[in-house]
């Protein structure tokens, strides 16, 4: 029965007296909502303000991308979260994230260069992010390379960002000069090339190699057979000493010696490097990775070029990881919403729109997309699928100088390829086993 059914029901004084009881009750109930409802009006929710700290490259429209894209996005899909987006000189942010993380007050997510991840886990300063939900479909989905940037010891402490890797870019009219129809396949025609495509009185050099880090040199020791370090990590003797790694330097330092890799090998005040002296002519041939392309776009007149895969050596064809991955504080104010925006970028949406400006996609499903968007990026889409990472260590900076000191010094003729090697060798493994 109604309320009002059940009031007609009655009558006299059991009837007022119902009246004024359901008065009073639901009078003062609804007095009571009402009171909420104002309360409610006059008040608003938290804001929480999320930092994120990147080295985003502020000369094009990277750094852009994120701040009026990107972060409108994160923001009008999660009302209540705000981004805001620092950036810093690379030399800076690694330190800088240590110390404010030791002082208590980091930035909630950052964007780390994959070689920092084992750093900042060993220190204990990033979430071990492998027991989050959004990372499920995050591993199932990655590329191969990026994300065994992300793993340290069999846990995973970062969600891969962008990514990229090394292809050879060729100059069409000098190998027309030369006669050459098509760019090499093997690193033994690309060294004939090499020689073939070098013409002194133009200055020009068949081969440019961009320097003696491991960055530049992998591409040639991992396809030549040779190696750094174990799977694991934990030495370099048998690796870096190696046959077939002393085979790669020897190559290379054999070339350099007969004039046909250039001045950016050795470095030097008065080196010109690759993305420099190549649409000028300095160098034939060279590795690099996709931003070149926009660089180049943005020349008059475009140099006339190809990109083609690394060339395949008894080892196979292999080139190196590059890119960014996305960590988050573990002393952070707001680990939960930082997760939120860690998911965020690795969304398609996100990986996509960073594509256009050259950050590549750490993600098989999206590959396709991208490289429809940009066909540039086909040879580097490619050449991910059997790229290789760096040493995935806390000791790797160590060990990366370690190497690139002994080339130095094999290439002024201050040592053997052999002795060279062996120091470094040495080196690394201090390296490793402080790590």
């Amino acid at each position: 029965m109604s309320i009002n059914n059940f009031i007609r029901g009655r009558t006299g004084t059991s009837t007022r007296l119902f009246v004024a009881f359901a008065t009073l009750v639901f009078g003062g109930t609804l007095f009571g909502i009402a009171n909420i409802g104002a309360a409610s009006a006059t008040s608003k929710p938290k804001t929480v303000t999320l930092q994120y700290w990147s080295t985003y490259n502020t000369a094009d429209k990277e750094a852009s991308t994120i701040a009026k894209v990107l972060i409108p996005k994160f923001e009008k899909e999660n009302p209540g979260i705000k981004v805001v987006s620092t950036i810093y000189p690379y030399s800076d942010l690694l330190n800088k994230f240590i110390a404010t993380s030791a002082a208590g007050n980091p930035p909630d997510v950052m964007r780390s260069d994959i070689a920092w991840v084992a750093q900042l886990a060993k220190a204990g300063v990033i979430v071990n992010v492998g027991g989050l939900k959004a990372f499920a479909s995050v591993k199932k989905d990655a590329l191969p390379g990026p994300l065994l940037t992300t793993e340290v010891n069999g846990k995973f402490y970062a969600f891969p960002d962008d990514t990229n890797t090394q292809a050879l870019f060729w100059n069409k009219t000098d190998f027309a000069a030369a006669g050459i129809t098509s760019p090499p396949t093997t690193i033994t025609q690309m060294l004939a090339d090499a020689q073939t495509l070098t013409v002194p009185s133009k200055q020009q050099y068949g081969l440019g190699v961009d320097g003696t880090d491991i960055w530049n040199m992998a591409p040639y020791v991992w396809s030549m057979g040779g190696s750094f370090t174990n799977a694991k990590y934990s030495t370099a003797s048998g690796f870096m000493d190696s046959a077939a790694t002393r085979t790669a330097v020897s190559a290379l330092l054999t070339a350099l010696k007969a004039g046909y890799i250039g001045s950016d090998f050795q470095g030097g005040a008065s080196a010109v490097s690759g993305e420099a002296g190549f649409p000028k002519g300095t160098y034939a041939m060279y590795i690099d990775g996709p931003w070149a392309i926009n660089t180049y776009s943005a020349l008059s007149p475009v140099p006339s070029y190809g990109i083609a895969p690394f060339p395949s050596g008894i080892g196979g064809s292999h080139s190196t990881v590059g890119g960014e991955d996305t960590v988050i504080a573990k002393s952070g104010k707001h680990v939960a919403d930082a997760e939120k925006f860690a998911e965020f970028l690795s969304s398609p949406y996100a990986q996509l729109a960073m594509a256009k400006q050259g950050d590549m996609t750490s993600f098989k499903t999206n590959s396709a997309a991208e490289v429809k968007a940009t066909p540039s990026y086909k040879v580097f889409a490619k050449q991910l699928l059997t790229s290789k990472i760096r040493a995935n260590s806390p000791g790797y900076s160590a060990l990366d100088s370690a190497w690139s000191n002994a080339i130095g010094q094999i290439l002024a003729g201050s040592v053997s390829v052999a002795a060279g090697l062996a120091t470094a060798t040495q080196e690394a493994n201090t390296a490793l086993a402080g790590s």
